[in-house]
């Protein structure tokens, strides 16, 4: 059995490398942790091969040489892989080929040394030394590589530092490890070092500069490192180490000590070995309580308090409060924000400070780097390196002026699961010292709990809101308008409070002309452009399908009807500039309600904006009425529409313009009496209800009084139309479309009128909309409109027969009509159960 200094700094050094895996073998799995997990294993290989071959352990002292060089091998290796790592460089390729070449170096040595032979065993002063007498030229080999490797390393390092002086700075201890660990293993060589373990004294000296670095480098936490079964276990088998390599010098003292020592050895032994892992095992729980226990105690002690407060509120204010006044009274920092996104565009708003008068117009934009940082780490962002990085130097000059002016040190980002909900900035402001790695856990920690706080809150704002507020405007809904018309009456007794229900004027028809979604964009511009108007001590509610209610506390009457002429005319102006202006213009009508002027109560107040509304309804729309009590009926009621009446009182408005056009186009006149027949029996043949017919026949009438403004010779021209000329002409469908919008009661008409000129297969005019897009009181329309077209003679066409009308109707089928309305038209007419009008 040998002894020396080789055993006892090799026995020294497994034992830390040991410890140091131990310690790290519950760490957070990374890349680099995982790397250093592989060196610290390369190393207990390494030393523990070195100690065992100098033990001369069975079963060969060579053995435990080649195990001794596979760690040293591997040491090279692992190295590679940390630094890549830790600088946040990917080299697989490099990886793979380093590995092949030094896995290929250890398997040649193998048989013969032939790279670097064992050593010889030889006796000086009754001594075994192990002497490394036959080293050949290939051991040039075992050096090379490494330093080549150690080359490529320090190139990676150059490259990636050059610009980045805080990771210069930390990496430094790793730099000054690989010098040590590399000379330490070139000095065994030298006959200075021989029979001193400088190698070994050298890779103890590096693990010690790995450990400062990692926790310098402050990118991972230590958990609870193992459970206390495996710690017994480690430490019994060090300590079965540590015995057996004291136990030559425990044999020696028993040979040379009191006779009572030689004729009780095993229970020296045995005595002697439990001492040895009794030792252990308190450091091993005193190690435990330093870095883990306190620190937990301390850290769970905070964040009780603040859980407890942040489970008992709801409202994001208060939670905001108390994780402030948490990281505050935990790290004793000054000057800490936080921020969360805008719901409109994502942004990142300043919402609290724990300073009364800091500046929280602070806008952290969605795309700007940090947020992009938080969103893929889970830690936390130190300002002092990120300034380093090439994300900084993208970031704009106002937001880097803002984060030095705010003096950030440290960003963290609150989370929900990988959705970053907010951010908490803070700087190191009322320390005397910089913020300790306990002292940044402590904040993440809070702002775990933080983040859940503010999920719950959110989640609780949401379904609020939700149940209060209208989806598709953002605006109060119906049912909360009521609760808030009632909370602003009871604080409004002794002042002024008005009530404005806007209502847009032929919405219905807007929604058949252009479609429920166009419908529905332009009730959230109207209800947005309402918003901005009134103002926030205003509140807007949508109180019906094409109704908004504005509630309005402290308004007179003059001060709500001038926002009211505004609202009118902005709305007015949303589509004037559009080219289809005269299709598309939304009008509003405006009843105003004001107490205690012209109500005495919640309900007086509603019902009597609404019997406001009305009375502009019946007098044309587009207009603002205030209720007055001395004008109004109370008991007036809304009747439900008569078609036919309601055209009867614009009977003669209507033959005065039919009359104006036969004076310039007598075809005119008698189509439009014509195709009110031809469409009322197709309508009644498809089983339309009454209200449904008399509202074709109507719009048959009315089809074409926009030609009462084409030029006669346009109207008249004996030959085809040109292009400028068939556009005029196309013009009459808009031109119509006018002039019954000016017949506010008719205006139920304008969809037949207006879609009566598109075609089925989308190639019509005005709209080019196509199918059932188009709507199924146009496309009757269409059908009677064309038939009677084609059989009647005009100034540039003969009149067709009717046979031959009927043959080109079924041929345009699914072309220009609707194929399931031409071919019941066709047949109504071959059965002759419809009547062929008289041509004039």
């Amino acid at each position: 059995m040998t002894s020396g200094l080789f055993e006892y700094f090799s026995s020294i050094a497994a034992l830390s490398y040991l410890f140091m895996l131990m310690i790290f073998i519950n760490a957070e799995k990374d890349d680099l942790i995982q790397a250093f997990r592989l060196l610290l294993l390369a190393m207990i290989f390494w030393t523990g091969g070195s100690l065992l071959m100098r033990m001369q352990f069975w079963p060969t002292y060579v053995f435990w040489y080649h195990v001794s060089l596979g760690g040293m091998f591997l040491i090279i290796f692992s190295y590679f892989k940390f630094v890549t790592a830790f600088i946040g460089t990917d080299r697989k390729f490099f990886n793979r080929l380093y590995f092949v070449l030094l896995l290929a170096c250890f398997l040649i040595n193998i048989p013969t040394g032939l790279l670097m032979r064992w050593p010889t065993i030889v006796t000086v002063n009754g001594m075994s030394q192990m002497v490394y007498d036959d080293i050949s030229a290939f051991a040039v080999i075992v050096f090379a590589l490494p330093a080549i490797i150690g080359a490529h390393v320090f190139l990676l390092i150059w490259e990636k530092c050059r610009k980045n002086a805080a990771l210069r700075k930390k990496i430094t201890p790793i730099l000054i490890g690989i010098l040590i660990l590399f000379a330490g293993n070139a000095a065994i060589l030298l006959p200075f070092f021989r029979g001193f373990p400088i190698d070994i004294l050298a890779g103890v000296i590096n693990a010690a500069l790995l450990i400062f670095t990692l926790v310098k480098r402050k990118l991972f936490k230590l958990k609870m490192m193992a459970s206390e079964t495996i710690g017994y276990m480690l430490c019994v088998i060090i300590g079965l180490l540590a015995f057996y390599t004291l136990l030559p010098y425990m044999d020696k003292i028993i040979s040379t000590g009191p006779s009572f020592l030689t004729g009780n050895a095993l229970p020296v032994y045995l005595a002697s070995f439990v001492l040895i892992v009794s030792i252990l095992l308190v450091l091993w729980k005193q190690v435990i309580t330093n870095l883990f226990v306190r620190e937990e105690e301390q850290q769970n002690e905070i964040l009780r308090h603040f859980s407890s407060e942040a489970s008992r509120s709801l409202d994001l204010n208060t939670i905001f409060e108390n994780t402030v006044s948490a990281i505050a009274r935990a790290t004793g920092i000054l000057g800490i924000f936080i921020s969360i996104p805008d719901n409109g565009n994502g942004d990142f708003i300043m919402r609290y400070s724990d300073q009364s008068l800091a500046d929280l117009s602070f806008i952290i934009r969605r795309d700007t780097p940090i947020v992009s940082w938080l969103e893929k780490h889970e830690e936390y962002l130190c300002m002092e390196e990120f300034t380093h990085s090439v994300s900084y130097k993208s970031m704009w000059e106002s937001e880097k002026m803002q984060l030095t002016k705010m003096n950030i040190s440290h960003c963290i980002g609150l989370k929900d699961n990988n959705s970053l909900i907010g951010i908490i900035l803070f700087s190191q402001q009322g320390r005397k010292s910089k913020l300790h790695e306990r002292d940044l856990n402590i904040i993440s920690s809070i702002g775990a709990v933080a983040s859940i706080a503010i999920k719950n809150a959110h989640t609780y704002e949401t379904a609020y809101w939700e149940a209060r507020t209208d989806h598709l405007t953002g605006t109060l809904n119906r049912r909360y308008f009521y609760e808030t018309l009632q909370d602003e009456f009871n604080k409004s007794r002794d002042l002024s409070l008005a009530l404005m229900i806007i209502n847009v004027d032929d919405f219905k028809l807007f929604n058949q002309l252009y479609g429920v979604k166009n419908g529905d964009q332009a009730l959230q511009t109207i209800a947005q452009l309402v918003r901005e108007t009134v103002g926030k001590g205003c509140h807007v509610a949508r109180y019906g399908g094409k109704e908004f209610a504005v509630i309005m506390p402290g308004y007179d009457v003059y001060a709500v009807k001038r926002i009211a002429e505004s609202i009118r005319d902005q709305i007015s102006d949303i589509r004037r500039y559009t080219a289809d202006y005269h299709q598309k213009r939304l009008t509003v009508s405006i009843g105003i309600s004001v107490y205690p002027y012209g109500a005495q109560s919640v309900k007086e107040l509603v019902d009597n904006a609404d019997q406001a509304i009305y009375q502009i309804k019946r007098k044309g729309k587009n207009a603002i009425k205030v209720f007055d009590t001395f004008v109004q009926n109370r008991d007036m009621q809304v009747q439900e529409p008569d078609y036919a009446n309601i055209y009867d009182e614009y009977k003669s408005t209507i033959y005065a313009l039919t009359a104006a056009i036969d004076a310039k186009d007598h075809y005119t006149f008698n189509h439009s009496d014509n195709v009110a027949i031809y469409a009322t029996e197709l309508a009644k043949a498809v089983h339309l209800s009454e209200d449904i017919v008399e509202n074709i026949r109507q719009a048959a009438l009315l089809h074409d009084v926009g030609k009462i403004g084409i030029p006669e010779r346009v109207l008249n021209k004996p030959d085809h139309l040109t292009l400028e000329e068939f556009e005029i002409m196309k013009g009459h469908v808009e031109a119509s479309i006018d002039i019954i919008r000016h017949l506010p009661s008719l205006d139920y008409v304008i969809p037949a009128v207006l879609g009566h000129h598109e075609r089925f297969d989308g190639t019509g005019y005005p709209r080019r909309i196509a199918g059932e897009d188009i709507p199924l009181t146009a496309r009757i329309l269409c059908v009677a409109d064309s038939f009677d077209a084609m059989i009647s003679e005009r100034c540039y066409k003969p009149a067709l027969p009717i046979h031959e009308a009927l043959l080109r109707m079924e041929e345009d089928a699914g072309r220009q009509f609707d194929p399931a309305l031409s071919d019941l038209f066709v047949d109504l007419i071959r059965s002759n159960k419809l009547d062929i009008r008289t041509k004039k």
